[in-house]
């Protein structure tokens, strides 16, 4: 080894070496997943689409249904079968022992079954139907989830912001508190008082952390990541694209011509209505053709060639009153998804509606909030003015440092649930 480094070039210390081997298998081993850059809202949509498992599972199962479909086609086609059959048997208590060869080949075919074939099929592409419009459902709600929890993951990064800067804030206060006692202008209580103020700060802090890594943890699993994965997203939670609610009567015609879940129990009822077919011609008589092509005999070297050719006439006269039964099983079935179909037209109204108001009351109070956190910000900067000329008291400088935190994170609060609302409402119209 040594030699070879000799001739290959400068001789690289081995205790480097395996210093930069370990560096990089650590890394490898512990890096759950690099970021390049700050992902948009898009890029997390994406990401989402592609490796969310819930998701995919729902695609397969979309897949399924449409196997499904395939088979019920099938009963269009004959069925043919090979078969070989070797048996002896004997009679006269042994005395006599026959042996009977036989392999060839038949065929059936169902020429009328009342119209249950036909049904059967139409059911099953309904079905098929039905299931692509379930996994557009599931994805305008795992799209819904991610931008929730991307703007929920943006608030408390905003959030966490202002209870640090918060912190640096109580603890200039703590250091105006302990000049001025020092120079005897103050007792100890403002001392006390600010001492309180900085470890309420540094709870919030706590809190608003762990509240920030749970909403990440949420955005990571939508992703199809691991919770604790690390990841950056791009902040673009302004109060600059407010736009207005819109008409309620508009939003709600939209939400009855575009909402996937509407057209899936349309499809749905279609399939059931094919039911009720299927289970009616059990009614009916079925007709099949039959044919068989053999060669049998004792023997092997003896076996003859037999066909025959035949058409089979069923008509049904009594099985109990079952089919009646079955009728009856998929009538109510279809009556029952009609009642369920009018309960999520008032749903889908009733979802409409909060939307529509959550909408307007997010826009309202990003106005009021934004007002509310500069007013507070100015009344902080008089109350540390008044305080350090020692004309105010620290009550009012904490209560002012409170009154803007409150006012900060309200405001923060009332952008990122304008957003999350406006993702609402265009989910609850069908637009996402």
């Amino acid at each position: 080894m040594r030699a070879f480094l000799h001739k290959s070039g400068p001789t690289i210390p081995l205790f480097i070496l395996l210093l930069s081997l370990y560096g990089f298998f650590t890394v490898r081993s512990e890096a759950q997943t690099i970021n390049p850059g700050p992902l948009t809202l898009s890029n997390c949509i994406e990401i989402a689409i592609q490796n969310n498992p819930g998701f995919r599972s729902s695609w397969f199962q979309t897949e399924e249904t449409k196997a499904k479909t395939d088979e019920a086609f099938s009963a269009y086609y004959p069925k043919v079968n090979i078969g070989t059959n070797a048996d002896t048997y004997s009679r006269n208590r042994g005395e006599q022992r026959y042996n009977n060869f036989s392999s060839g080949v038949s065929v059936s075919y169902d020429i009328y079954r009342g119209s249950g074939t036909k049904s059967n099929y139409a059911a099953s592409q309904a079905n098929y139907q039905a299931a692509l419009l379930r996994h557009e459902t599931n994805k305008q709600d795992l799209v819904f989830n991610i931008i929730q929890a991307y703007y929920r993951t943006l608030q408390m990064e905003r959030t966490l912001k202002s209870a640090e800067e918060a912190i640096r804030n109580t603890a200039f206060h703590l250091e105006f508190a302990l000049a001025r006692q020092k120079a005897g202008l103050t007792t100890r209580s403002d001392v006390l008082k600010s001492e309180v103020e900085v470890a309420n700060a540094e709870l919030n802090r706590i809190q608003v952390a762990n509240a920030l890594a749970s909403v990440k943890g949420s955005l990571n699993y939508l992703m199809g990541f691991p919770s604790d994965t690390i990841i950056m997203i791009a902040d673009d939670l302004s109060s600059e694209d407010l736009l207005p609610a819109g008409n309620y009567d508009s939003l709600l015609a939209q939400a009855l011509m575009n909402r996937t879940e509407l057209e899936r129990f349309q499809a749905l009822l279609k399939a059931q209505k094919e039911y009720i077919n299927v289970a009616q011609s059990g009614y009916y008589p079925s007709l099949s053709a039959n044919a068989n092509y053999n060669y049998s005999g004792p023997e092997l070297a003896a076996m003859k060639n037999n066909w025959w050719l035949g058409m089979t006439l069923s008509v049904p006269v009594f099985s109990g009153f079952s089919n009646k039964a079955r009728v009856s099983q998929e009538v109510s079935a279809y009556q029952g998804l009609g009642e369920e179909f009018e309960q999520l037209r008032q749903q889908i109204s009733l979802e409409v509606w909060n939307a529509w108001l959550s909408v307007k009351e997010s826009a309202e109070r990003i106005t009021a909030s934004l007002k509310a956190a500069e007013s507070a910000k100015e009344n902080l900067l008089l109350a540390e003015g008044e305080y350090r000329e020692g004309v105010g008291s620290i009550i009012q400088l904490t209560d002012a440092q409170t009154t803007f935190v409150i006012a900060e994170q309200n405001h923060i609060e009332a952008l990122a649930d304008y957003k999350i609302s406006l993702a609402q409402l265009e989910r609850t119209i069908g637009k996402n």
